[in-house]
């Protein structure tokens, strides 16, 4: 699936569209809605997203370059912990 979208657009989106899920149940506003999904740790992270630097770049290749960022991490991790020596000897 490509998507062509900017991170911003997709994380504005998703934001609207709990917004309007929000409204519909609770018969706030949009505005009202959308000020209490943005409130929220999940609506936190997507404006945090919206707003980051890379904004602009496209969601296939934000997804891409998470994915690396990802792989890197866990290949650290599986470095240093290959680096600790074990907690139980395995032979005696």
């Amino acid at each position: 699936m490509h998507d062509d979208r900017s991170v911003e657009e997709m994380a504005g989106e998703v934001l609207m569209r709990q917004a309007k899920a929000r409204a519909e149940r609770t018969g706030e506003s949009i505005k009202e809605a959308l000020e209490a999904v943005l409130n929220t740790e999940a609506g936190t992270q997507l404006r945090q997203l919206r707003d980051a630097p890379h904004h602009e770049e496209r969601v296939e290749e934000w997804q891409v370059g998470m994915a690396r960022e990802r792989a890197e991490e866990r290949a650290e991790d599986l470095g240093e912990d290959l680096e600790e020596p074990p907690e139980h000897p395995t032979h005696g």
